[in-house]
């Protein structure tokens, strides 16, 4: 990601606390320790943080749960992100979803109209939507197991007066999904994750919380069923750049709007290649458009 250093000066600033979403920064911040409650697998591209209990939420500042993260190739000079990531994606995100689940509500969480801030609501543009259409879609397709998925952008609290977690508590109730995915951008500690790390975390989500902006939570607890998260750091914190641990500003690199497109287009094909097993990314990528 050293293009993206090279151009950090060309940025937006946002004055928050110095934070990251990234739980395996959280466990590199800690100089890879042994901690209670803290289970860590690396594997090629994927390295898995696994808090198993109080001590280890409390050493890492991350609720009880797992968090896989992705490292792929970086979106800066992509053009093509329709490549072996989809299938790693896929394989990724089903090692934490429910078991036996069989419909999922996808929510796009973030401000569409603030780069940094889109991945979530440029995702539900590659998202198929199918339980409005659920039966007529199986027969003109021939494909009797397509998932029922849903999907809502949620927008942002200044501009709606309603907490993401109070739409996405409403819509639950009212259809009732087997989960939530929720996807949503990330801030991080290091450069080098912009742009090229996914994170999938099946403890739900805070709204805001890797640059201090906390917003109710979304979770199993407060919509009650399963919350899986999704995000790709958009944002580093400029302590980073200047070496001073006080400096509480956040920037994002000036090459932001290839890295939310394209990541957002992985992120809703690969919950597609993920959910629709019987259609292929051909026929995925024609029905989304």
């Amino acid at each position: 990601m050293g293009i993206l250093l090279l151009k950090i000066t060309q940025i937006k600033v946002i004055f928050m606390e110095n934070r990251t979403d990234l739980a395996v920064e959280c466990f590199e911040s800690a100089e890879k320790t042994k901690l209670d409650g803290v289970i860590v697998r690396e594997n090629n591209a994927v390295t898995t943080v696994e808090v198993t209990n109080e001590n280890g939420a409390l050493a890492l500042g991350k609720p009880k749960g797992k968090y896989v993260t992705l490292n792929v190739q970086s979106f800066v000079t992509d053009t093509n992100v329709f490549d072996e990531r989809l299938n790693e994606f896929s394989s990724v995100l089903k090692t934490v979803l429910p078991k036996n689940a069989a419909s999922v509500l996808v929510v796009g969480v973030g401000n569409e109209n603030i780069t940094a801030d889109s991945l979530g609501p440029k995702t539900n543009d590659y998202v198929l939507a199918t339980r409005h259409i659920l039966p007529d879609l199986q027969k003109s397709l021939a494909a009797d197991d397509l998932f029922n998925v849903a999907t809502v952008t949620t927008g942002v609290l200044g501009e709606t007066g309603i907490e993401t977690a109070e739409i996405v508590k409403g819509i639950v109730r009212q259809i009732s999904p087997d989960c939530v995915i929720a996807v949503d951008a990330l801030a991080a500690s290091s450069a080098e994750r912009l742009g090229t790390t996914i994170q999938f975390s099946d403890s739900g989500i805070s709204p805001g919380s890797g640059v201090g902006n906390h917003r109710d939570e979304i979770s199993s607890t407060t919509v009650g069923v399963p919350v899986i998260a999704i995000g790709i750091p958009t944002v580093v914190s400029t302590g980073v750049i200047s070496g001073d641990g006080s400096d509480t500003a956040f920037v994002t690199p000036r090459e932001i709007d290839r890295i939310t497109e394209q990541g957002a287009k992985l992120i809703g094909m690969g919950i597609n290649v993920c959910l629709q097993k019987s259609l292929s990314v051909s026929d995925l990528s024609a029905l989304v458009g």
